[in-house]
């Protein structure tokens, strides 16, 4: 064991310095003794691992289950249940199992033939994670060749008795044909018994199989249903197994199959695969695909972090298009606002600055932009800015343009930048021509 050997090194090191340390002298001359609370507690050697008692090994064999993989809890745990196990005590030998099943490792152990019929032994006296252990030393040929159906006669036994982990097993068995015949209403039995978070990663190994062939057959239509079952789950997955299958990341391109599953996701209510479905639909000359393309944006920009979808939509209401879609545009809008995107609020201030799909309302537009800026949005500082300047639908400020203006540059807004220098450039016109520019600006910039 790596990590057993490094800490038993460090150990070794540790002891070897320790008296040099308690014998460095102080300010005045005299030892400074070390505080036993300073001291760090060293962790067993195999020597004195092997000279505890079975009971005190077991106790460190617990602290294994619980304990992250790369702490020093786990690695003398694992020792300590490994000793206990090979003194032939029977709850060590269970433990050890348990360890295998949570942790997915492999123990490594001198003699793994022993250890196979340690847990065999257990196993028919009902042990399910010691099955699970027997189960995957055949499926990974750890100690015993390689069995695969062997292995899935002992998932299916785990699997029986209510074990979550071997049910998956079973299932990804069954649905990709390892070690049995392929069938796809059997594994999606198997995993109604498991909690979502199995479900799901199942599925997408089982999909994933499918595609690629790992387990001898690829099947892209039911890898796409094991796919889209695990979108019911959780959809965000889903849609980067699209993305996956769009760009061929995995060795496989397939992008009609792509296009069905972002469909999916997006229809299970997946923020950015519906922006993705949207932007595809938005360029279409057809009526009916860019109605659609707004319901999507809408959808997703419900989601106040999704700042693309509320960008998009403030796009299409700027091109004003032709007949009812502006009415649905700002409908949207209004639920993205509500929801709180920043971008949405931004997108029906202009609606209510130019009367577009509203009755025009500058007074609207300034709160509008006043609300997006409160929640830190540059671009609002920078509109706002605007309005303060031009005084429209606010009383004109140029102190508090200025300060709209400074916000939105720290920030990283680069038209505020030039806001900034025209106002404190030379003036060379009138006032009025003044007013009228800066009313001009509003107007120009607020969908740039």
């Amino acid at each position: 064991m790596f990590k057993t050997t490094q800490i038993v090194l460090l150990s070794c090191l540790l002891t070897s310095v320790a008296p040099a340390v308690m014998a460095a002298p102080n300010a005045g001359g005299r030892a400074q003794p070390v505080s036993p609370q300073a001291a760090t507690p060293m962790p067993p050697t195999q020597v004195q691992l092997r000279a505890m008692s079975t009971l005190r090994l077991l106790k460190l064999g617990q602290k294994a289950l619980s304990a992250e993989m790369d702490t020093q809890d786990f690695v003398t745990g694992l020792d300590a249940v490994k000793i206990a196990s090979s003194r032939g005590d029977r709850e060590a030998t269970r433990l050890m199992a348990k360890i295998m099943a949570r942790h997915q490792i492999i123990l490594g152990a001198d003699d793994r033939a022993k250890l196979e019929r340690r847990f065999r032994f257990e196993a028919l006296r009902g042990a399910s994670s010691s099955v699970l252990a027997v189960a995957n030393m055949y499926d990974r040929g750890d100690g015993v060749p390689v069995d695969t159906k062997k292995a899935v006669e002992w998932y299916l036994w785990a699997a029986r008795v209510g074990h979550e982990r071997a049910m998956a097993h079973a299932a990804y068995a069954y649905g990709t044909g390892r070690g049995l015949e392929r069938n796809e209403t059997t594994a999606l039995k198997w995993l109604e018994g498991v909690n979502e978070g199995r479900q799901r990663s199942t599925l997408l190994e089982i999909g994933w199989a499918l595609v690629l062939g790992t387990e001898g057959s690829q099947d892209m239509p039911a890898a796409l249903r094991f796919f889209e079952r695990a979108a019911q789950i959780q959809p965000s997955t889903v849609y980067q197994v699209a993305l996956d299958l769009e760009r061929g990341t995995r060795g496989v391109q397939d992008r009609e199959a792509a296009g069905r599953l972002i469909r999916v996701a997006a229809e299970r209510g997946d923020s950015a695969a519906a922006t993705h479905l949207a932007s595809s639909l938005a360029s279409s000359s057809n009526v009916e695909d860019q109605r659609r393309a707004v319901q999507l944006y809408g959808l997703a920009a419900e989601d106040k972090t999704n700042v693309v979808a509320g960008q998009s939509l403030s796009r299409l209401l700027a091109l004003r298009p032709s007949g009812d879609l502006v009415a649905d545009i700002v409908a949207a809008l209004e639920k993205a606002a509500a929801a709180g995107n920043g971008q949405a609020l931004i997108g029906l201030a202009y609606a209510h600055a130019e009367g577009i799909g509203v009755n025009p309302s500058p007074e609207k537009a300034a709160a509008l932009l006043q609300k997006a800026a409160e929640s830190g949005f540059p671009e609002a500082k920078y509109r706002l800015g605007l309005m303060y300047k031009s005084g429209m639908g606010v009383s004109a400020d140029l102190n508090k343009a200025i300060e709209l203006f400074s916000s939105a540059q720290a920030s990283g807004y680069p038209l505020a930048a030039v806001a900034l220098s025209s106002m404190t450039a030379p003036s060379t016109t009138g006032s009025v021509d003044d007013g009228a520019k800066a009313s001009s600006e509003v107007k120009e910039n607020i969908v740039k």
